[in-house]
């Protein structure tokens, strides 16, 4: 007893200092706070010149310093760093889950995956959403759901809550699951202050109520989310859809209120001069494609439209070439709710797209010019 009473009162001390030896004292907690806000100059000089005593405020020098890298290849050799040397701690959990969304980026969601699933920090619920969106994109709804599930029990207020529960509905959309869906949205819409983006609830809840065959319910969205903003690209994907339920429902759908008829107010008409002919950098080449492999970039175009399915920008992109005039589509894999974008383009000046932008809005064509 004399022998062991020593040992047992050395741990009882060691465990205390072991557990304060893991947190960040304020110099850290400031540097923590600096980048949170924002303050990424400030947040520079001052990371130049701290001094990390533990493996924690290590891992965050690290993962900070990573964070403010210009070049993708420097930051996923620091972050890279701070997964090896510092894995059981907060910062080097976090540092998995950036490199794994910068994975997610590249379209690597094997590799993307298989750091998610490393990391076991409670504190980082985060995780369960990107492996939600990692399984959504494998086409496993079992998994989506399940993930997406795991990250509304962990953090019930986070910032993907809204679309951890379009991840979940879509998921039971695709097992034919329609009632289940329906249930998802409207937990959703039970969240306080959600959802944000409301045009897109009501045109997804719509869509669940008309597969699920409910008429009425999916008028009422379909109809709510078009008058939210009738000049929005979704707007042209919902009217789609009510155009489908008048076909399997004319009796029961009144489509009046898409084409109202009101007193006009017409202004001053201005008649702006169109090109007497179509410039030589704008003219159709028949052979082109019309949809492109990615996303173009360099010069200017003339964006002629966005929008939810593809049949509607290949339809626009056709409507744009039968004017003579150059036209592809393309997939902007990062916006999932309106990503087929219309373009004219490139050309080297903005006077060469103005010149489109008029043939365009001449021929009754909404545009605008834009460079990527």
């Amino acid at each position: 007893m004399p022998r062991i009473l020593p040992w047992t009162l050395l741990l009882l001390i060691l465990l205390p200092v072991a557990a304060f030896a893991a947190e960040l004292r304020k110099e850290f907690q400031a540097l923590e706070q600096l980048y949170q806000q924002g303050k990424l100059s400030e947040l520079s000089t001052r990371l130049t010149g701290s001094t990390a005593k533990n493996d924690e405020e290590r891992a965050l020098q690290t993962y900070l310093s990573a964070m403010l890298k210009k070049s993708q290849e420097d930051t996923l050799i620091l972050l890279q760093q701070a997964i090896d040397r510092y894995p059981s701690t907060h910062y080097g959990q976090l540092s998995r889950l950036e490199k794994a969304k910068l994975h997610i980026l590249e379209r690597q969601i094997p590799e993307a995956e298989a750091l998610l699933k490393k990391i076991s920090s409670p504190d980082i619920p985060e995780r369960f959403y990107w492996l939600a969106y990692c399984a959504q994109n494998r086409d496993d709804p079992a998994a989506t759901i399940a993930q997406g599930e795991n990250y509304l029990r962990a953090d019930p207020r986070g910032k993907f809550v809204e679309d951890t529960h379009y991840q979940i509905a879509g998921a039971y959309q695709s097992q034919k699951k329609y009632f289940s869906a329906i249930s998802t949205l409207e937990k959703l819409r039970a969240s306080p202050g959600l959802p944000k983006n409301l045009q897109y609830f009501h045109y997804l809840l719509g869509l669940m109520h008309h597969l699920n065959s409910n008429c009425a319910e999916a008028f009422q969205n379909y109809k709510a989310g078009f008058e939210l903003n009738r000049k929005s690209q979704l707007a042209f994907e919902i009217e789609d859809r009510l155009f489908e339920l008048k076909g399997r429902y004319p009796s029961l759908v009144d489509l009046a209120f898409l084409y109202p008829y009101t007193a006009l107010d017409l202004p001053e008409i201005i008649v702006e001069t169109l090109p007497e002919e179509i410039p030589p950098q704008a003219a159709l080449d028949p052979d082109s494609p019309a949809r492109l492999a990615a996303k173009p970039s360099g010069g200017y175009f003339v964006q002629a439209g966005r929008f939810g399915s593809e049949n509607n920008a290949c339809t626009r992109t056709q409507e744009v070439r039968s004017l003579k005039v150059k036209a592809n589509y393309f997939e902007d894999k990062g916006n999932r709710s309106v990503p087929w974008v219309v373009i004219s383009g490139p050309y080297s000046s903005q006077s060469e797209a103005y010149t489109v932008r008029q043939i365009l809005r001449g021929n009754s064509i909404d545009c605008f010019i834009t460079r990527f």
